[in-house]
């Protein structure tokens, strides 16, 4: 079962990335690695070797300076330090030199500011300063020193480790957000009404007033204005549309509950409460315990077989609960709840339009149908490739051979479909859920169908009760002889409920500090623009000060202080729930990068989808109108980017459903987030001053996707298989996304991610190892970077199981490791891929290769810094037309998953999954996405995990 378990993992990054990964290995070497600091800056590469070899010098020296090696060794015994590459350094010195010497003439030149002279005149002095000390220090060490001398040439070894302490580049980013992969279990159940009263607080008696809970927003009032103010009217319309979710506490407000049509017992009576005041009905909150019989929480959770189920839904989405039993089995659950109370004459009367059953339809049984042997494919890979048990390797995977069996699958269920049921629906494919619509004729007869055991009214629920979101950034501080950054002092915080988020754009971005910053820039901008290859893809960076901005709708909300451009940043963000305590993520961040903040609390509405997409429109009929001065970096960067976190969330969002329906699970998502940024590469000089940032690419950084998970029949084994290949799903996205925002019509771009790395490391034939603690030694034969290996030992020694490949790949221009952390009892755990990004990295080179996309790529992050000044150039509309087209396909699978409609046909009886992929092939998008492989993949797994387990 463990091979079995592995070849899983290594088959499903096959199924989704063989076609990417043959064109990959096409030319899988013909772009230098430029995030390698000895391609981007040699000497940076030079400087920390030589400190490595002076951190061992020192190592030996302490040893040999212990008594019992001076009583045994001669004198010839001493160790000497070799400096062989001190020449070598010398002379990329003399051409980091000359390059400061070459800018500061170009500021001169160009007659800027003197007070942004003095700063570059200041930065080379410093620079030629300190490399000079380092130069005498290091003379001072060649020197054969006898026992007397011993003490001095420690003091001159640690003072040559002090001058090269600074980072030289931008080091690895460890698991910010450690190996805790699973959000808080929910709390103890109350059981006093004291403690419910202490809970809620006071009661406002305002029943008429509004919060961002309740806001009443244009799209509520326009609800109201369709349906009318009658109250069972309002009552009947939230009950019968809005799909109930099993999570706790304020997350996404009435606004966009109304646009989801989905959300938890909060959000909808949040939403009832705002469409009644809005109505001139006085309403208010009901909270407290209530008990209902298992048969309808069963259906109510989402039509799972047992109570352990129920538990598990209602637990993992934080709301307390106890099971009830009287003497035999599972009777009741007791849990804690929300709903709402109006007030019709001198009478309160309860509503509550989340608690509600449903009717389920079982879909097609496909499976046997059309039967998928995975067993024996199983049985093929393993007899066709080359395993380990005890080393816990494999190797030689035939992706033809998945190809193949997959393929074949496909078109024969393509085939049984068309012949069997040609006018199938959605509901009919894949199975539904539908709400059963009230039958109340009246308020008294909508009365909840629980009993409560306690409760109290209020007319707002305290912030107690509310998610919050923190965004943090603050300075870094360089530790470990440079190999690390921690954080330093806070610059800005962001601070807020989750109701006031939901929908927006937020960003971080920069911006010059001064007028005087603004002409720098521009004074690199040669004077006349013909094509998108007279643009620069790098910045000196020393003599330019930038502002960090978030914003969040394009509004300034925060700012830091002044920070030299290319300067190491820290983030920290993540979310407070409710009576929980503030869990995050840790990042770095480089000054000028602009990074786009995505949130998805429950699922990203359809709405949130389409007014992007109308964004990007409007910034099209700019373009094509060239009327750029009306746009901002917000319009043409931002859009882009928020385009890319926004679409990642919705896409795996939508996926997971579909894979859920297919593999017999009920899915819901959790608060979730991650940023989608353009990246820089930063040479630092042995001062720590920024010498130079190259623009290099945009990287995709999910820190956390949370979701609530159950398979129907309690199955542990089938819940595991699921979140297993979920995980993998998203991680295939986090590059898939960003390969085709920014792919033009003649030229593929190229990304890598956790799933993409490990696939591209079969084809190349290497070993794709899955470590525990177990055969943790197997490590040493893997050749991957210092951080990423820390990183490894760390998960390794908590008990956690590491997929990872035997040595690094080179996709466009990035080099590097992908590796799994999964905590093997749950499935969930994390994708990195070197440097510690949660995510994927998509590499733009404009200088290596000169290619048309590349080019038109590089305008976009240049654009980034320099402002509107670059827009108009070549290429630019044909992608932002791409864009929006991509987003449109995000918004209608968004539709058609996000809402319970039975009504969507598949057409000429081809799988509504099917039917998806090719609306992307449409577009010219068909590798973005194939949700039939994630059908497939869940048979596989699924048909892997032997039947007796899941019965």
């Amino acid at each position: 079962m463990r091979w079995i378990a592995r070849s899983i993992l290594v088959l499903i990054s096959f199924v989704w990335y063989s076609p990417y990964v043959h064109a990959s290995i096409e030319r899988i070497n013909k772009t230098p690695a430029q995030n390698r600091i000895e391609n981007y800056y040699p000497l940076g590469a030079e400087l920390e070797i030589l400190r490595k070899n002076l951190v061992a010098y020192a190592q030996t020296l302490s040893q040999y300076q212990q008594p019992l090696h001076r009583n045994m060794g001669e004198e010839a015994s001493r160790p000497v330090l070799n400096l062989e590459q001190l020449d070598l350094i010398k002379q990329l010195d003399q051409g980091v030199r000359d390059e400061m010497s070459i800018n500061l003439a170009h500021l001169q030149r160009k007659q800027l500011p003197e007070q942004i002279i003095q700063r570059q005149l200041h930065t080379l002095e410093q620079y030629q300063e300190h490399m000079s000390e380092l130069y005498t220090t290091l003379a001072s060490l060649q020197v054969k020193p006898d026992a007397s001398f011993e003490g001095k040439q420690q003091a001159q070894l640690n003072k040559a480790l002090g001058l090269l302490s600074q980072p030289l580049s931008t080091p690895h980013e460890s698991l910010s957000s450690g190996f805790d992969f699973s959000l808080p279990a929910a709390r103890s159940m109350l059981t006093t009404q004291a403690q419910i009263n202490s809970l809620l607080g006071a009661d406002s008696v305002e029943y008429l007033s509004t919060d961002s809970a309740t806001d009443i927003s244009v799209s509520i009032q326009n609800k109201v204005s369709e349906l009318g103010g009658d109250t069972l009217t309002l009552y009947n319309w939230v009950h019968d549309n809005v799909r109930w979710l099993p999570s706790y506490g304020v997350m996404q407000g009435a606004d966009y509950t109304l646009q989801a049509e989905q959300g938890n017992a909060f959000d909808t009576s949040s939403l009832l409460i705002s469409l009644l005041r809005a109505a001139g009905h006085e309403a208010r909150y009901r909270y407290g315990v209530v008990q209902a019989p298992i048969d309808k929480m069963r259906n109510w959770v989402g039509n799972v077989k047992n109570a352990a189920g129920v538990a598990n839904l209602l637990s993992q989405g934080g709301i307390p609960q106890i099971q009830a039993s009287y003497g035999g089995a599972i009777e009741e659950i007791h849990f804690e709840h929300v709903w709402v109370e109006v007030k019709e004459g001198n009478n309160w009367l309860p509503l509550d339009p989340s608690f509600k059953q449903y009717d389920y339809s079982e879909g097609l049984d496909l499976e046997s149908a059309v039967s998928f042997d995975a067993q024996g494919l199983l049985t093929q890979l393993q007899n066709s490739s080359t395993s380990n048990e005890t080393e816990g390797w494999v190797q030689g995977v035939d992706a033809n051979l998945i190809n193949s069996e997959l393929t074949n699958y496909q078109n024969q269920l393509e085939n049984y479909l068309t012949n069997n049921a040609p006018n199938a629906t959605l509901g009919d494919v894949l199975g539904l859920q539908t709400i059963k619509p009230s039958s109340a004729a009246t308020l008294e007869d909508a009365v909840p169908d629980y009993t409560v055991q306690l409760s109290a009214t209020v007319a707002q629920l305290p912030e107690t009760l509310f998610h919050t979101f923190r965004y943090q950034i603050g300075s870094s501080v360089s530790y470990d002889l440079g190999n690390s950054f921690s954080w330093g002092s806070e610059y800005f915080q962001l601070n807020e409920l989750t109701t006031n988020l939901v929908g927006k754009d937020i960003a971080l971005s920069f911006r010059p500090a001064t007028a005087d910053d603004q002409a720098t820039i521009e004074s690199y901008l040669p004077e006349t623009i013909e094509s998108v290859e007279d643009l620069p893809n790098t910045l000196p960076a020393g003599s330019i000060n930038m502002i960090g901005e978030l914003t969040i709708d394009g509004q300034v909300m925060y700012s830091t202080p002044p920070i030299s451009l290319g300067a190491s940043l820290k983030s920290r963000l993540g979310y407070i729930p409710p009576q929980a305590n503030y869990k995050y993520s840790e990042n770095n961040i480089v000054a000028g990068q602009y990074q786009a903040i995505g949130i998805d609390m429950q699922g990203i509405s359809p709405t949130q989808l389409e007014v992007l997409q109308s964004k990007l429109e409007n910034t099209q009929t700019q373009l094509e109108a060239n009327n750029t001065q009306s746009l901002t970096k917000h319009d043409v960067v931002g859009n882009i980017i928020q385009a890319g976190i926004q679409g990642y969330m919705a896409m795996t969002y939508a996926t997971d459903r579909i894979a859920a329906q297919a593999a017999g699970v009920v899915y819901y998502r959790q608060p979730s987030y991650g940023t989608f940024s353009t990246q820089m590469e930063v040479s630092y000089l042995i001062t720590g001053t920024p010498k130079q940032v190259s623009f290099t690419g945009v990287a995709m950084d999910v820190d956390q996707i949370h979701n609530n998970v159950e398979e129907k029949k309690n199955c542990y084994e089938g819940w595991v298989a699921f979140n297993r290949a979920s995980g993998m799903r998203s991680s295939a996205y986090e590059h898939q996304i960003p390969e085709q925002l920014f792919s033009t019509g003649t030229e593929q771009a190229e990304g890598v991610s956790t799933a993409k790395a490990l696939a591209l490391a079969m084809a190349q034939g290497q070993r794709i190892y899955t470590l525990t603690s177990a055969n943790a030694s197997q490590l040493t034969f893997i050749t991957i970077d210092d951080g990423s290996r820390t990183a490894i030992q760390q998960a390794l020694a908590q008990g956690l199981e590491v997929t990872v490949h035997q040595s690094p790949i080179t996709v466009n221009g990035w080099q590097g490791s992908g590796y799994s952390v999964i905590d093997s009892e749950t499935g969930i755990g994390a994708y990195q891929i070197s440097g510690g990004v949660s995510g994927g990295f998509y590499s733009m080179l404009k200088a290596i290769d000169g290619n048309a996309g590349s080019i038109a790529i590089g305008t976009f992050l240049i654009s980034s810094l320099f402002g509107t000044a670059v827009i108009p150039l070549v290429g630019t509309v044909a992608m932002v037309g791409l864009f929006v087209s991509l987003v449109l396909v995000f918004a209608k699978i968004s539709i058609l998953l996000a809402v319970n409609d039975n009504d969507f046909a598949c057409g000429t009886g081809i799988l509504l999954i099917a039917l998806i992929s090719a609306s992307f092939a449409a577009l010219g998008l068909a590798q973005l996405t194939n949700p039939m492989v994630s059908l497939m993949t869940n048979l596989i797994t699924r048909n892997a995990v032997p039947a007796t387990l899941c019965k």
